[in-house]
C-alpha cells in the first residue's frame, strides 16, 4: 500500500494549522470551542460551569437550541430561567408551545417572568405547532419561543424539516428558539448547532451533557444545582392564588415555601 502525502503540505499547514484561532471569529477548530462573532450573540446561562462549556460562553440569542429531556417537567424552566428573565426584562413575550403541564404562575413569578407577557399555545398537530412557532419568531414581538415536542407522531424527517425552517426563522428574527424534545431523539439528525441532554439526579441537581456544539466532545456530564423555586422569607401563602380545581400541597423549608397544585410534577 502506498501512502500519498498532500500535494501542498506547506499550504495546508499555513491555512489550517498555522492560522491563529483568533484570526477570525467565524473560524473555529474542532479541538476547541468556537467563539462568537459579536459580544451580544449569547446570554449567560446563570451557571458558570455551563457557560464554560458553551461556545461564546452562554445561550445563543438567536437560532435553534435543543434540550433533550428524560421526562417533561425535569427542571427545564429553572435551567432556562436566567436566559428568559433577561429576554423578558425590557420587552417581548415568552411564547410557550405545547407545554405538557400547566405552568405554575407563582413559581414563574419568582423566577422573574412577567406573567402578563406569557403566551400559551396548544396546537393540534405538528403543522400547527410549527406555524405558531414561525409566526412568533418572525413577528419581532417575542423575547423567546419554547416548543415542547413529545406528543407529535410525525416522521423524523418531517420534524427535521420543520426544525430547519424554524432555525432559519429564529436567526432572521433574532430570537432564541428552544426545542424541548424527548431524550430518545438523540440519535436523530438535527439542524440545531447546540444540543444538550438533561436529567434530574439526587439532591436537586441536574446532570447536563452538551453532546453537540462547535467544539470537542465533553469529557463528563455537568452537575448543576437548580435554584429553589419558592416564596421570599416572611411572605405568607395567603398572597398566592391557586386554582380551586386542584388540591394544594404546601412544602415548608427554612426560608422558602411553595404552594403547588398536585400532581407534584409541574412545569417549573
Amino acid at each position: 500500500m502506498q501512502c500519498l502525502a498532500p500535494s501542498f503540505p506547506d499550504r495546508a499547514t499555513q491555512v489550517l494549522g498555522g492560522r491563529p484561532a483568533a484570526a477570525h471569529p467565524a473560524l473555529w477548530l474542532a479541538d476547541r470551542l468556537a467563539q462568537t462573532a459579536v459580544a451580544v450573540a449569547v446570554r449567560p446561562t446563570g451557571f458558570a460551569a455551563l457557560d464554560a462549556e458553551l461556545p461564546g460562553g452562554g445561550w445563543p440569542v438567536a437560532g435553534l437550541t435543543e434540550l433533550l429531556l428524560a421526562a417533561p417537567g425535569s427542571g427545564e424552566l429553572r435551567l432556562l430561567a436566567p436566559l428568559l428573565a433577561q429576554g423578558l426584562e425590557h420587552a417581548g413575550s415568552l411564547l410557550c408551545i405545547a407545554p405538557p403541564f400547566l405552568p405554575y404562575a407563582p413559581a414563574l413569578h419568582v423566577l422573574g417572568w412577567p406573567l402578563e407577557r406569557l403566551l400559551l399555545v396548544r396546537p393540534d398537530s405538528l403543522a400547527d405547532a410549527a406555524w405558531a412557532a414561525e409566526q412568533g419568531l418572525r413577528s419581532g414581538a417575542c423575547a423567546a419561543v419554547l416548543w415542547w415536542q413529545g406528543a407529535e407522531r410525525a416522521p423524523a424527517a418531517a420534524l427535521a424539516t420543520a426544525l430547519r425552517r424554524l432555525h432559519l426563522a429564529a436567526q432572521a428574527g433574532h430570537c432564541p428558539l428552544v426545542a424541548l424534545r424527548p431524550a430518545t431523539v438523540r440519535s436523530q439528525s438535527s439542524p440545531a448547532p447546540l444540543r444538550l441532554t438533561m436529567e434530574p439526579v439526587a439532591q436537586g441537581q441536574l446532570a447536563v451533557t452538551v453532546f453537540k456544539r462547535r467544539g470537542p466532545a465533553m469529557a463528563a456530564p455537568l452537575l448543576l444545582t437548580l435554584p429553589v423555586v419558592g416564596l421570599p422569607a416572611r411572605r405568607g401563602l395567603q398572597s398566592v392564588r391557586t386554582l380551586t380545581l386542584f388540591p394544594t400541597k404546601v412544602v415548608s423549608e427554612s426560608a422558602d415555601a411553595v404552594a403547588g397544585a398536585t400532581p407534584e410534577r409541574i412545569a417549573a
